[in-house]
């Protein structure tokens, strides 16, 4: 007999069933939630919008976070904060795709260059200018973000400058 696997902790159910089509105004209003928390949260590290637009329960997979997915507001906040506009500065982005799916969550396409200006996760600032590459699978709940799974294609440079601080929390 089989062993059950276990769970992954980097996968969450969706907080809503896939196959409910959310409506225009849902679709409108999600579209622009994700367009605005790209451009002022993750393109400018604006806490402002970040208290607007994520939710108190919001989960993420991210890379800024490898050993584990962020569970709240508090801690999605540390984690942005350590990391745009402080450790990563001298930002800009360029948002290549923003799309909805017919059930609601947007999907966010886009190319940020920053300066690694600070310590981040134990790395010293090289002060070099890093070109990242990111895809974010969003879902709102009431025009907040609750859900973001992010992916990322990342050159070289900068998976092997961070390699080491992150070595331990990715692999057994």
């Amino acid at each position: 007999m089989a062993a059950t696997p276990a769970p992954n902790a980097f996968v969450r159910p969706p907080f809503r069933p896939a196959q409910d089509r959310a409506d225009e105004t849902t679709l409108a209003t999600n579209l622009a939630a994700a367009r605005r928390f790209a451009e002022r949260v993750l393109g400018m590290g604006d806490m402002q919008a970040f208290d607007e637009l994520v939710a108190e329960d919001v989960w993420v997979s991210t890379g800024l976070k490898p050993g584990a997915p962020v569970t709240s507001k508090g801690e999605y906040a540390q984690v942005i904060g350590s990391t745009i506009g402080t450790a990563l500065s001298n930002g800009a982005m360029t948002i290549h795709e923003v799309l909805a799916t017919l059930d609601g969550a947007v999907i966010v396409r886009f190319t940020a260059e920053a300066d690694h200006t600070a310590e981040i996760d134990g790395v010293a600032p090289t002060n070099k200018r890093f070109t990242l590459s990111e895809t974010h699978l969003m879902r709102f709940r009431d025009g907040r973000l609750v859900e973001n799974y992010v992916g990322a294609l990342n050159p070289l440079h900068w998976e092997m400058t961070y390699a080491k601080s992150i070595t331990a929390a990715v692999l057994p």
